[in-house]
């Protein structure tokens, strides 16, 4: 496959503040990537300058094959289609809400009805046409924000947290459609998501931003939380994990999840972390299986195919899950 982005030594500044440090990446043609990370890590930043909303400060920015310049990166914005977070729906009807970016662009009208109605078609969406948008559910105002962005048949669709506030139902469909999408239309997909498991399902590549800097490698179980320096407790706010550690301002952790060790009875070992929880995915990979474990938080375990067959698991069972101190990543 061919880069269709590079980044490589970037950073953003704003008001002086570093928000993008650093950034290496590159994101093939036709591929969807993730970018996990929690709150105000710079995963918004890093979406708006690879929609080329903003320049980079420092360091060398590529889009399939050319050096992006301040005079040169308002062309590229055409080959983008950016789906916000929260996003803005004008007054009218579904159908008029798609259209309107052809209308903007002086499209007559039988193309703009051919191709409003494939859009329809293709999010599953012909129902809701003549509906008010102030009238629609969460998950179908991100349907149409994306039906917005993909009428003007962009290269990339960048989406920004597109499976927060979401139902389940909801959830289920938008990964069916970023699958279509690829599939069907051969796009390049890039989301943000806190949901590291879901991006593991969707993705060919995860990204992890923590505090402005970008990790190659997907930092599995990263939590954000508050330490109890006297205690030595990191509160995620739904588990409370023990960490061997006297730093002040500690706010991430990520557990590693190859030393993540699993049992059917609570052990009698020093490993400071034990939760009893409940298996809620098995995914396999060429020798190793992953399991999804909801122990209050979501975390996943990687164990051998031997060890898998000797504890006998399967979904939905229960299953002790504990780990050292010494596993723990911290940030």
């Amino acid at each position: 496959m061919k880069n269709l982005y590079e980044l490589d030594h970037v950073v953003f500044n704003y008001d002086g503040n570093i928000l993008l440090d650093d950034i290496n990446i590159k994101i093939d043609k036709s591929s969807i990537v993730g970018i996990v990370g929690p709150n105000g890590s710079g995963k918004t930043t890093l979406l708006k300058l690879l929609s080329f909303l903003n320049f980079p400060h420092y360091g060398r920015f590529y889009y399939d094959g050319t050096e992006l310049m301040k005079n040169n990166i308002n062309q590229f914005r055409k080959s983008i289609g950016y789906v916000q977070q929260d996003p803005y729906l004008f007054r009218g009807t579904v159908y008029k809400n798609i259209e309107i970016g052809l209308k903007l662009n002086h499209i007559n009208q039988k193309i703009r009805e051919k191709k409003v109605s494939k859009i329809l078609s293709l999010l599953n969406i012909e129902h809701l046409s003549t509906r008010l948008a102030h009238l629609l559910s969460g998950g179908e105002t991100k349907k149409v924000a994306i039906g917005q962005a993909m009428i003007l048949e962009p290269d990339v669709l960048i989406m920004d947290e597109p499976f927060s506030s979401l139902d389940k139902d909801s959830i289920y469909e938008l990964e069916e459609l970023i699958t279509l999408l690829r599939a069907e239309l051969n796009k390049t997909i890039i989301f943000t998501t806190h949901d590291q498991i879901q991006a593991q399902k969707l993705t060919d590549h995860i990204y992890t931003i923590v505090r402005g800097k970008l990790f190659p490698t997907h930092l599995i179980n990263l939590f954000s939380g508050k330490f109890d320096k006297f205690n030595k407790v990191f509160d995620t706010g739904k588990q409370l994990i023990r960490i061997d550690n006297d730093l002040d301002n500690l706010e991430l952790i990520a557990i590693d999840p190859r030393q993540i060790v699993l049992s059917l009875q609570e052990l009698d070992s020093s490993m400071q972390n034990s939760f009893l929880g409940k298996i809620t995915g098995i995914i396999e990979d060429s020798s190793n299986i992953k399991l999804n474990i909801d122990i209050g938080e979501k975390i996943q375990a990687i164990i051998t195919r031997k060890a898998f067959s000797d504890l006998k698991l399967s979904l939905s069972m229960n299953v002790w899950v504990s780990f050292k101190s010494s596993s723990i990543m911290i940030f």
